[in-house]
């Protein structure tokens, strides 16, 4: 009887959130026991690993709820600008040549977006919040504000398929390896690369990114390869035992998940209350091991 009606809508929706949740207290499982075993900071705070995961599950609700816009307003961009202007194969190796063209382009979006969030006030008021975080570990993943998958997926994506016409399993498949790749890059872990750490964004080079340290400030933006920050001159390569201290310099961070929910009111506020600048002033903060 609920074959005409929402219902069926309303459960779809309902089941992607659960199994996209899921999925990530699993990845989230799973790198906590890497931590464990071969931490790069010791004694992290349980209680804000905690707060991270329940933010996690309220971000996952807003994407999954704000999905039909942005996917309407993803194919009217598309539709607009007359996408699909390069047809990309997808049979045998012609297939695997797409994925990686996709993959390279969705990397060098993610990249140049990155920046502009460091660099527009605007911006940086909603990417702030991930960065706020005092602790660096796998519950950071999903640390971002929800208006930031909103821009993400009325503006950035849909440039994709103004560029591409291509089968959509492989724009998925490329959604795998970024996520992977994202969950593994915010580990508290402690792996040497060694020569091969500019190869692949990995949880010692993206820390920097994090740092506090005002020499580390805008290096490492990349969201998979540091081929980016290499041939834009943003790449910082990490010494053999640099793993600084990460946070915002002022050590500020939401203190409640309604606060986190209205973070750039929240600078806003303290901002017309002359509080601070637009842009949070970040000012070197020495980490207890390098001291």
């Amino acid at each position: 009887m609920f074959a005409s009606g929402p219902f069926p809508d309303l459960m779809n929706h309902a089941s992607i959130w659960l199994r996209a949740y899921a999925l990530g207290l699993v990845m989230m499982a799973a790198g906590a026991a890497l931590e464990r075993r071969w931490p790069a900071a010791m004694l992290q705070s349980r209680a804000g690993q905690r707060f991270n995961v329940a933010y996690a599950g309220m971000y996952l609700a807003m994407v999954e709820a704000m999905r039909p816009l942005t996917a309407a307003a993803s194919i009217a961009i598309v539709n607009a600008l007359g996408g699909g202007m390069v047809v990309l194969n997808s049979h045998g190796f012609g297939a695997l040549a797409s994925f990686v063209i996709v993959l390279l382009t969705i990397d060098v979006l993610e990249y140049a977006f990155h920046r502009l969030q460091h660099t527009w006030p605007v911006l940086w008021k909603l990417h702030s919040l991930h960065h706020s975080a005092v602790e660096f570990n796998v519950t950071v993943t999903w640390r971002h504000h929800w208006v930031e998958s909103l821009i993400k997926g009325c503006l950035l994506y849909p440039l994709v398929g103004v560029l591409f016409k291509v089968e959509p399993w492989i724009v998925g498949l490329t959604s795998v390896v970024f996520m992977f790749g994202n969950y593994f890059a915010h580990l508290n872990l402690r792996v040497d690369l060694g020569r091969y750490i500019t190869w692949v964004n990995n949880p010692q080079y993206h820390r920097l990114h994090h740092s506090n340290r005002t020499e580390h400030f805008d290096h490492n933006f990349t969201q998979l390869l540091p081929l980016w920050d290499h041939l834009f001159d943003t790449q910082w390569v990490p010494a053999r035992e640099e793993w600084p201290a990460t946070g915002l310099d002022d050590g500020t961070q939401p203190r409640s998940l309604l606060e986190a929910f209205c973070w750039p009111l929240r600078l806003r506020a303290e901002r017309g209350a002359g509080l601070r600048s637009a842009k949070p002033v970040r000012m070197p903060v020495l980490d207890k091991e390098t001291k």
